[in-house]
């Protein structure tokens, strides 16, 4: 569920593991960027690179900055997009170089990939005109007469990008919040692109806009929000940059489940029937950074903090019904440090008639390894002295 990312080629995409994400500037110079009949935008990777600058760019030197600053012919318009959202990605597709190497931001309802992207030196007039749904502008040299090329301007170019999001199939599947992609531009959300549904999952689309001629990963992202938690994927070279919840991109989010305990007892019924008949066992277990709903998972818990994760353990967990047995198990996480965590639910909740046996904890997202021990307890409603209680089961969960 992590993809890796980024070969160790000139042209890679490097991204650091964390909270927030980081890269040195894409030098995307000569790694067959562009597409047919535009040119390339010149970038601060054809000198020695510099240091990032404050609006996402790399630093250059006086010597370098001449070279990047050219000659602007007559009949050219300089033009600065803030953002261009294009809903059809076919309209960009010659633009595009596709980007093999991007990651996948996970997000309830959303699974956020970049699919390509470009940096461009300029635009005809009338694929200005087609993108934009904007006239051509005066060219810079006479208002009078329309441009005959529109370029970003001196140390800019012109990013196109494109972008799908499909089902994330986010666990557990009951989320209260609504989740908005939003295009980003230097991390402030400039236009909303979708807000994915239930039954309306699958979406893609495409960006133009005017970034810094060398681009950090942050100058335009695909800005994931739900609640108060947000994330953020790269249009530049498709790197997670900022994120809510690190854990789900350091290994699975699925716990292996081992020496499991089972409980298979009769307990003395004495009114509806002789005995209420269990068996009960620690079925299965998962991560997750996010949960929105759902009585039976704890309510709408919403994200864990950034150092914490949700384990969801699902138990299996078979009896007759009884009127007169109560179910009073009790049920811990054991971390190795000898830390018991209660689940974020009533007991009586996992353990009882109808319900899912689902039992919800936060745990620090660094843990390895936990136990899970069940002690199963019962009482009578018309025997108040009958109290039976069972040696304890247990299960080892292993966070791969």
């Amino acid at each position: 569920m992590s993809p890796g990312h980024g070969p160790e080629a000139a042209c890679s995409r490097i991204a650091r593991r964390g909270v927030l994400f980081g890269a040195p500037a894409a030098l995307l110079a000569g790694c067959g960027m562009l597409g047919a009949g535009e040119e390339q935008a010149p970038t601060a990777g054809q000198g020695p690179a510099g240091e990032a600058g404050a609006d996402g760019a790399d630093e250059v030197d006086d010597g370098q900055e001449a070279e990047l600053i050219e000659d602007h012919p007559s009949g050219t318009a300089t033009v600065t997009l803030d953002g261009v959202v294009i809903e059809d990605v076919m309209d960009v597709g010659d633009l595009v170089e596709p980007l093999d190497d991007s990651q996948t931001l996970l997000h309830p309802l959303a699974a956020v990939t970049v699919t390509g992207m470009a940096l461009l030196h300029e635009l005809t007039p009338e694929r200005f005109t087609e993108l934009t749904g904007q006239d051509v502008p005066p060219s810079d040299d006479d208002e009078d007469t329309e441009a005959t090329v529109i370029r970003p301007g001196d140390l800019k170019a012109f990013l196109v990008a494109t972008w799908e999001s499909t089902d994330s199939e986010w666990r557990p599947s009951s989320t209260g919040g609504l989740t908005t992609l939003s295009l980003a531009v230097g991390g402030n959300v400039e236009t909303r692109l979708v807000r994915p549904r239930t039954e309306e999952t699958e979406h893609s689309g495409a960006v133009l806009l005017t970034v810094p001629a060398s681009p950090q990963p942050e100058a335009a992202t695909v800005h994931a929000e739900t609640d108060d938690g947000t994330q953020q994927i790269s249009l530049v070279d498709g790197s997670i940059v900022s994120t809510v919840a690190p854990r789900q991109y350091v290994g699975d989010l699925e716990a292996r489940v081992s020496d499991a305990d089972v409980i298979d007892v009769e307990i003395s019924d004495g009114f509806a029937s002789e005995v209420m008949h269990l068996r009960g066992t620690v079925d299965s277990a998962y991560l997750t950074p996010y949960i929105g709903g759902g009585h039976s998972y704890g309510g709408s818990l919403g994200w864990a903090d950034e150092d914490e994760i949700f384990v969801v353990v699902q138990l299996d967990w078979d009896k007759d019904f009884s009127a007169n047995v109560d179910d009073l198990s009790r049920i811990v996480l054991q971390l190795p440090d000898g830390t018991e965590i209660t689940p974020e639910q009533e007991e009586s909740q996992t353990f009882g008639d109808h319900t899912d046996n689902v039992a919800t904890f936060v745990m620090p997202a660094d843990t390895e390894s936990a136990t899970v021990a069940i002690t199963p307890r019962f009482q009578k409603v018309l025997d108040k002295e009958f109290d039976e209680t069972h040696d304890p089961i247990t299960a080892t969960l292993t966070f791969l």
